[in-house]
């Protein structure tokens, strides 16, 4: 990455994430070149492309602030469209926007979809009557044709900007921020094959694009260590099917497809922990038997009885920057947003490092 890039990049996650507040002063220029050891004017092009993007502003004089846009707007309505709320990484996203918009006075008005196509309908057909200012969102069931196009098209006909979270509809013309789920399959894959592991299965999701782009990654880090991939242990699951893959029935099932690996990635954490507790009821000892690799770094990957080596998701920081995008794209037409967030892995106790030999 360019060094500027990196500079601007690094301001940015501080002010997404909190660390330099609305209408305070940002580290100036000289303090960049010593913290980066880099030149004045690399640092100068760094706040600039900050500034470009409406993040800061310059003040003859005085230095440079962060822009003062989320009490500078009025009070706002804004939707908030979640699959869900009360459960998983939910929390900390709506801790993150309702902390941004709150604060401000800006007011939050949350409907919920429980990943159902029809729900999401009716939620949408409430939104359009609701006198919103702007609607976040969290797109329901994203790998599947969705009939609700139609709604969320009428909204921008009707002035109001949509911002869609973790994932979006393919569909629509849309601001977007979502995290890089196909380089997060591939760090989950190479963590496993950097520790001995070269017969790997998986659990995914089908119905979500996610699950599809963390299976991509996953197979293209397979192929580029010159590995192959048995599709009898890749299991598939829906919203609507995951109590049943995991279910007393079921799991011997599950535990059969998955003999011939040494290790696993899991769709997220919610499912890692399922594999665990039925591997231990099963006799299988994770890691020492099985590995497991899962995404997102929610609270459950930690107070599992196996800590979870997972990939990370932004959740609070993306709710935060979820909320500021929205107040910009309220106050600009022409607002446009397709942020990616790139993930690491958090290595914790259930990946067991095989002999080399």
């Amino acid at each position: 990455m360019t060094k500027y890039l990196e500079v601007a990049q690094w301001l940015r996650d501080q002010i997404e994430a909190g660390r330099f507040k609305a209408g305070e002063r940002l580290m100036g220029e000289v303090g960049l070149c010593e913290k980066f050891g880099v030149s004045r004017q690399t640092a100068r092009s760094a706040i600039a492309l900050l500034e470009k993007d409406g993040l800061v502003v310059r003040k003859q004089g005085s230095g440079t602030y962060v822009n003062n846009f989320l009490s500078g707007y009025g009070r706002k309505k804004i939707g908030l469209l979640l699959t869900y709320a009360d459960d998983y990484i939910f929390p900390s996203i709506i801790s993150g926007i309702e902390g941004a918009l709150s604060e401000h006075g800006h007011r939050i008005s949350l409907y919920l979809t429980r990943n159902r196509v029809d729900t999401e309908r009716s939620q949408l057909l409430s939104l359009l009557s609701d006198n919103i200012d702007g609607l976040l969102v969290e797109a329901v069931k994203s790998a599947l044709p969705n009939p609700n196009l139609d709604l969320y098209k009428e909204l921008a006909a009707q002035g109001v900007p949509v911002l869609f979270m973790n994932v979006y509809h393919s569909g629509l013309d849309c601001n977007y921020i979502i995290n890089d789920d196909v380089k997060g399959g591939r760090l989950a894959a190479r963590h496993l094959i950097e520790s001995g592991h070269t017969k790997i299965g998986g659990i995914f999701k089908h119905d979500d694009v996610q699950g599809s782009f963390r299976y991509k990654g996953f197979i293209e880090e397979l192929y580029a260590r010159g590995l192959h991939l048995n599709e009898n242990s890749v299991i598939w699951y829906s919203t609507e099917t995951l109590s049943e893959l995991f279910s007393p029935a079921r799991i011997s099932l599950l535990i059969e497809r998955l003999k011939g690996v040494s290790a696993v990635i899991c769709y997220n954490d919610q499912v890692a922990v399922k594999l665990v507790q039925s591997c231990a009821g099963a006799g299988i000892r994770v890691p020492q038997d099985l590995s497991v690799v899962s995404f997102d770094n929610s609270n459950l990957s930690s107070v599992s009885s196996v800590p979870l080596t997972t990939v990370t998701h932004p959740g609070a920081q993306m709710g935060r920057f979820a909320a500021q995008s929205i107040l910009k794209a309220i106050c600009s037409p022409k607002f446009s947003l397709q942020h990616v967030y790139s993930p690491d892995l958090v290595i914790r106790d259930s990946v067991h490092m095989l002999m080399k030999g």
